[in-house]
């Protein structure tokens, strides 16, 4: 095996060894990279979801103190009702923005979101049609289902939470005693409505509340409580955080102080048949802000999450990070010392064999690089220069000889100012064509032409003027013919075209495209003249054995004499 195959083959297998080293490394870490940007998603997917959770729930205290308000409603009411829809609204479109925004979430819980809307729409129906009566036409029992179609959305909603939770859990299982936590807290809170609600009927109709209501608030009132001890259980990380502390202390003087008291007030006045000293409006001013801090709780531990699941998913990136930067300074040095090695071994040896090969077959055009090394492979590379060197010098100047006998052939054949044929080089041409017509039979034309009142231009515009239109139109013929076709300066203005093989009519097709290609084309001046340049063709051919160049200029100069003769700017033939 050849040395360079050889250094292939090794350099091959370390790569695809290392390559696959550094992508395991890689590809492992893009995963717990990709599983904790997952996990933040789906925990932002909570958060926004228990946002939703909460707003559906506060709107029911402005809807119940509208059901429980008289005609006309209060505008500020009305307004408190009006605010809580749009920030319902905007939750839930916030929360279908977020999921749109990525991968989509399991179908469980979209297709729980989806039951969300037609169910909100058509609790606001029930209310804002049994507010629209008057306060004596609303039946108790109709106010009752009414807070019970409100209820019913937050189960749905929570189905939705509950989905993401699970999901953010697989991801995250440390965290589900934190979402556990959060989850409880939200409960709480649609819990603590509840309890609210169920003194609507009773503070609308101005009505004691009755046996089903009471054992309902009993009820409540014990799930209440599980909650709030649940939510107190040092059973997670946070549990000592500082704003945890806070919140929970806040929860505790607010709603189970404030809260509960103005409840356990109601129910006292109902048992004992008295008045109640406020309606569900005025009821729910001073209960809903009670239930605050309950949110607080939920905030607290959900903000515990979402740092903790941002903190991995920094540093899953800065592993990623690492591992991409490791692999490429790895594969960096390898490439390196692949590259030392090959300048320093492999290519210094390449290029003294190629040149030892070269220099036998007589081969001089490639080059030997010289080195300073002070090795044997230098002394190798040197030595090969100069021997190069002494050969080159001597093919420079055989080089140099051939390159001045064809500028001197070049110099004889060319016209000086045009750059095309002379007559002569036209001549041999010529003969060398017309050779050839006559042994296979074909017919030959020529075209002869010169430029129409060439003297006036020299005696108006200066000869300089006349060398400018001399080279323009053979630049123009030039630019017309096509492949085969033969153009020279013929003397003075005069020019000449022969066509590849074609008869008479050909040619002069040939001569009138040339004809209107000159008189298109006016020259500018540089003194700003600018000269409409014409010119005058004759044309002529022949074929067979008889045909010879001589006549056939003949025979073109009388025809150019005929197109002059007749007005010029014209082909004659």
């Amino acid at each position: 095996m050849k040395l360079t195959r050889l250094f292939a083959v090794s350099i091959a297998v370390l790569a695809l060894l290392s390559g696959a080293m550094l992508g395991h490394i890689v590809l492992t870490e893009w995963n717990n990279y990709r599983a904790a940007a997952d996990g933040l998603r789906m925990l932002e997917l909570v958060q926004k979801s228990m946002l939703a959770t909460e707003k559906l729930s506060a709107e029911r205290g402005p809807a119940n103190g509208l059901m429980g308000d008289g005609l006309p409603h209060r505008a500020l009411r009305v307004q408190r009702l009006a605010d809580a829809r749009e920030a319902s609204d905007r939750a839930l479109a916030d929360l279908r923005t977020c999921i749109d925004a990525g991968p989509a979430p399991s179908a469980a819980a979209l297709a729980t979101l989806r039951r969300v809307q037609p169910a909100l729409l058509a609790a606001r129906r029930t209310v804002d049609q049994l507010a629209a009566l008057e306060q004596a036409q609303r039946p108790p029992a109709e106010l009752t289902a009414a807070v019970e179609q409100m209820f019913a959305l937050v189960p749905i909603i929570m189905e939705t939470v509950n989905e993401f939770s699970r999901s953010s859990e697989q991801r995250y299982p440390q965290f589900a005693v934190i979402q556990q936590n959060a989850r409880f807290a939200v409960e709480l809170r649609e819990y603590a409505g509840r309890l609210g609600s169920q003194l609507t009927a009773a503070l609308a109709g101005r009505q004691p509340l009755d046996d089903t209501a009471q054992r309902q608030i009993q009820f409540i009132e014990g799930r209440i409580e599980q909650l709030r001890q649940l939510i107190k259980l040092p059973t997670n990380s946070v549990a000592a955080d500082p704003r945890l502390l806070v919140a929970v202390r806040a929860m505790e003087q607010r709603y189970f102080g404030d809260g509960l008291a103005l409840v356990a007030e109601m129910v006292r006045a109902s048992r004992a048949g008295l008045p109640y000293q406020m309606d569900t409006g005025q009821f729910a001013e001073r209960y809903v802000p009670t239930m605050t801090p309950i949110l607080r709780v939920r905030d607290v531990l959900l903000e515990a999450s979402l740092e903790q699941a941002r903190q991995a998913y920094d540093t899953a990136q800065r592993q990623l990070l690492l591992a991409c930067a490791t692999g490429a300074l790895t594969l960096l040095v390898l490439t390196v010392l692949v590259l030392i090695v090959r300048r320093r071994v492999i290519r210094p040896l390449l290029w003294a064999t190629r040149a030892l090969v070269n220099l036998s077959n007589g081969d001089l055009a490639s080059e030997v690089r010289g080195t300073g090394r002070r090795d044997e492979v230098g002394d190798l590379l040197r030595a090969l220069v100069a021997l190069r060197a002494g050969a080159l010098d001597k093919q420079r100047l055989e080089q140099e000889r051939q390159h001045l006998i064809e500028e001197l052939r070049r110099s004889a054949d060319t016209d000086y100012l045009t750059g095309i044929l002379n007559r002569r080089a036209f001549t041999v041409a010529g003969q060398l064509r017309m050779r050839g017509a006559q042994e296979q039979d074909l017919s030959l034309a020529v075209i002869l032409f010169d430029i129409d009142h060439f003297k006036s231009v020299n005696d108006c515009h200066g000869h300089d003027a006349g060398d400018q239109v001399l080279i323009r139109v053979a630049a123009l013929v030039r630019h017309e013919l096509r492949d085969g076709e033969i153009l020279a300066r013929y003397g003075g203005e005069e020019f000449v075209v022969m066509p590849a093989y074609c008869d008479l009519n050909a040619a002069r097709v040939v001569a009138e495209r040339l004809r209107r290609a000159i008189e298109a084309e006016p020259l500018p001046l540089v003194d700003g003249h600018i000269l409409r340049i014409t010119a005058s063709f004759g044309v002529a051919a022949a074929s067979g054995q008889r045909a010879a160049l001589d006549s056939l200029f003949h025979a073109a100069d009388l025809a150019l004499y005929r197109a002059k003769h007749l007005g010029r700017n014209r082909v004659e033939g």
